[in-house]
């Protein structure tokens, strides 16, 4: 199985990609000087990213706190200690969440993604 930050991380390029309307989820919005044929971001298919987000949403119901982490730090890229110093709490603390919030996506999604490897 992928690591669960590889997995996330290339279901927040999947998402971003979908809500920016790009009709073709291979392709990945152009950047200067780049070939435009080649993307090296990782992607997850349609269903990949389904079954991540419902590991997520689960995440919601299950602790909020750490979903509000888990979201802020791979959809929004804020870090940890950002993060911290917004609500007040030690870097500690915040990474301790996303730790857990991780674990619990992995939880969730080993069963489809073991398969993958």
């Amino acid at each position: 199985m992928r690591e669960t930050r590889d997995i996330l991380t290339a279901w927040k390029n999947t998402r971003i990609l979908k809500r920016m309307g790009i009709e073709y989820p291979s392709k990945s919005v152009g950047i200067n000087g780049a070939p435009t044929e080649f993307d090296c971001r990782q992607y997850l298919t349609e269903d990949e990213a389904q079954i991540v987000d419902k590991a997520v949403l689960t995440l919601k119901n299950d602790n909020y706190s750490q979903w509000i982490v888990l979201t802020a730090y791979y959809l929004r890229e804020i870090s940890c200690n950002a993060q911290a110093k917004a609500i007040g709490k030690r870097p500690h603390d915040i990474i301790n969440l996303l730790k857990q919030g991780e674990m619990f996506i992995r939880g969730n999604i080993y069963e489809y993604f073991k398969k993958a490897a």
